[in-house]
C-alpha cells in the first residue's frame, strides 16, 4: 500500500495563527489554548513564518528575555517551508525528513489552509499499517519460510502458506488458475 494520500486528507484545517507583531506572551498563550507546540506568523493570511517550542527554548528561556518583550517577528523562522493540499503524505515525509523540521503548514495559492505534523502523519501511518495487517489475516495466502513444497514435493527458498498447504511459486501459480 502506497502512502500517496493528498496532505489534504490528514491536515489540521483549525490552525493556531498569529501577526509578527504580537508578543511572545500572547502567543504562548494561543499555544496552550490550541494544546499545540507551534504557531504561524501569518500576514494577510499568507504564512511567513512559524514559531516552534524550539524557537522558544533557544530564542528566548536560554537568552533569559522577557516572554511579553519579545516580539514574533524576532523569533520566528523564516522562510517557511510550505507544501499543498495536494502533496502527498510521501512527499510531505520526505521533505520533513530532509529538512529536520516537525510541522508543515499547508498553502492553497498563498493562503494558509492547514498545518500537518509528525504526529499526524504518525496516526494515519499506524492506521495504514494496522489496514495492511488486516488485509495480510483475511488473506488465505500467508508468506513462510523455505521448506518441501506439499504439493510437488521439491525443496523451495520460498513457501507461501495457502489455506495451511505449503507450497511453492510454481504450485502457487497452479493453485489459482
Amino acid at each position: 500500500m502506497k502512502p500517496d494520500i493528498p496532505i489534504r486528507d490528514i491536515m489540521t484545517r483549525d490552525v493556531c495563527t498569529a501577526e509578527k507583531n504580537e508578543t511572545l506572551l500572547d502567543a504562548t498563550k494561543k499555544m496552550l489554548e490550541f494544546g499545540v507546540g507551534s504557531i504561524v506568523i501569518v500576514e494577510n493570511e499568507k504564512p511567513i513564518g512559524i514559531v516552534t517550542e524550539r524557537d522558544i527554548i533557544e530564542k528566548v528561556v536560554v537568552k533569559n528575555k522577557v516572554p511579553s518583550r519579545v516580539k514574533l517577528k524576532d523569533i520566528m523562522t523564516k522562510p517557511i517551508i510550505t507544501v499543498k493540499p495536494t502533496t502527498s503524505l510521501r512527499e510531505a515525509v520526505n521533505i520533513m525528513l530532509k529538512k529536520g523540521i516537525r510541522r508543515l503548514p499547508v498553502v492553497d495559492g498563498d493562503r494558509l489552509v492547514g498545518i500537518v505534523t509528525d504526529t499526524d502523519i504518525l496516526s494515519v501511518s499506524l492506521e495504514l499499517g494496522e489496514l495492511l495487517d488486516l488485509v495480510r489475516e483475511s488473506s488465505p495466502v500467508k508468506e513462510t519460510m523455505s521448506g518441501i513444497c506439499d504439493k510437488c514435493g521439491r525443496f523451495s527458498d520460498r513457501l507461501v502458506d495457502v489455506n495451511g498447504l505449503k507450497l511453492c511459486e510454481d504450485c502457487l501459480e497452479a493453485f489459482y488458475e
